[in-house]
């Protein structure tokens, strides 16, 4: 339940949508599912309409029987929920239930800092509050209680001051889905139907509880080093509430990210509220701008379900991808599907791989740069593969696909390295190639 960096795919331009490539996104999401690297469902809408929808995979597989993933087909969503969470809390503003300046002191004193720290910085994620999925004794499959939740949240000082800055946390939303309860006097799930499922007829959209097959919701599921799928464990969706327990589909997520930018959810002022952005976070949404153009998205992962949405104002556009398997970045899949819009080609992968020497790798090692890129990439071998970052970042392991040819699969990355020359072509979905050259 982590934010999503947006900032690879904003330099899109959509001059031109009649030419959609919904073909070749079909055969790039059963590519996918054919080297066990997804299950899952993809669902665009523009105006409103539904214009693409995709499964590849089953909901699931057991030894008696099986069944395909279908358009009504129900995944857990994750950190999704914040952004339903947020809707609510939006809501009981415009109703005059609750006070953005209010402060956490008023529903939750013990909490350190909490007198400090108000609706509006765990809206946004500037609250300081330690997350709380990064506890020791923290554990989504073993039952917890609210009341051990919040003895946990309380061992926790600030990590910093209210308001200086934003950083993610879980345990904003664990909160927020709290307060809700008690503004209220229900259920989450309660709130939740009231408040948006009844109002935009949803019919698979809810607070989740244990998985249920026969009511087409899908287990999760990883693959290993061959390709074999393995059933994951269950987390009790009580635990992460507000912050990570809904149960929807791609077809219902676009029906409620066009509601709400519609303004058929909250007020005017309140959606202002909503998606003013400081440094990507808005409140229950993350955004980034660039080249005049915005874009909304929000990912979510729990258990082994991963999902992310994208919604773009200016052209009324709308995807959701949920996964209940996934070997492969939810990003490059996203770049992807956005190129099938705009009628370009789409960047198919072959999953070829190559065996290399240490000799044979230790040629790509180096720092390269270009004018186009805000970063140098540097190169790394420890004899075995080849691992590469921007400077100063975590290295990566990179996958040699063919000779001078190497992929970062979790971020679509393609790396052509020309040694005579000494130049890097490095390509990613949705932006043009940069030629970076090599300066050590």
């Amino acid at each position: 339940m982590k934010k999503v960096l947006l900032i690879f795919i904003l330099a899109w331009s959509f001059s031109s949508m009649q030419a959609q490539n919904f073909n070749q996104l079909d055969q790039f999401l059963q590519t996918l599912f054919d080297h066990d690297k997804i299950m899952g469902n993809l669902t665009i809408t523009k105006d409103g309409n539904e214009i693409y929808n995709k499964s590849v995979g089953y909901q699931y597989i057991n030894k008696k029987e099986s069944k395909l993933i279908a358009k009504n087909s129900k995944f857990r969503i994750g950190s999704i929920t914040k952004t339903y969470t947020a809707v609510m809390i939006f809501q009981l503003v415009d109703e005059g239930k609750i006070k953005l300046d209010e402060t956490l002191s008023n529903y939750f004193p013990q909490i350190p800092g909490s007198e400090k720290i108000s609706i509006a910085n765990l809206l946004d994620h500037s609250s300081g509050l330690f997350n709380i999925a990064a506890d020791d004794n923290f554990n989504e499959q073993v039952e917890t209680t609210r009341e051990q939740m919040l003895t946990m949240m309380s061992k926790h000082k600030p990590d910093f001051k209210a308001g200086s800055k934003n950083d993610y946390s879980n345990t904003n939303y664990v909160l927020l889905g709290y307060i809700l309860e008690d503004i209220e006097n229900a259920s989450y799930s309660q709130v939740l139907n009231k408040k948006i499922v009844k109002k935009l007829g949803l019919k698979n959209t809810y607070f989740g509880s244990e998985i249920n097959i026969s009511d087409n919701e899908c287990y999760s599921y990883y693959y290993e080093d061959d390709g074999s799928l393995h059933q994951a464990n269950q987390a009790i969706l009580t635990i992460p509430g507000g912050a990570g327990g809904i149960v929807s589909n791609p077809s219902e997520i676009v029906v409620f990210l066009n509601a709400l930018f519609n303004g058929k959810l909250m007020s005017e002022k309140s959606f202002k509220i909503m998606t003013t952005i400081k440094d990507e976070y808005g409140s229950g949404i993350l955004s980034a701008k660039k080249k005049g153009m915005t874009i909304f998205a929000h990912n979510g992962t729990i258990d082994f379900f991963k999902s992310m949405y994208i919604y773009i104002p200016e052209h009324k556009i709308a995807l959701a991808l949920n996964t209940n398997a996934l070997d492969y970045g939810l990003m490059p899949i996203m770049f992807n599907a956005i190129s099938a819009i705009k009628g370009e080609d789409l960047n198919i992968p072959s999953f070829n791989t190559v065996a290399l020497s240490k000799a044979e790798l230790n040629k790509y090692v180096g720092v390269y740069e270009s004018n186009e890129l805000p970063f140098n990439l540097v190169f790394k071998t420890d004899g075995k593969v080849l691992k590469g970052a921007p400077e100063g970042s975590d290295l990566k392991v990179l996958k040699a696909t063919e000779k001078d040819e190497f992929v970062l699969e979790s971020l679509g990355v393609t790396l052509n390295f020309n040694l005579e020359a000494k130049t890097l072509l490095f390509m990613q979905p949705g932006e043009s190639p940069k030629t970076l050259t090599k300066i050590n």
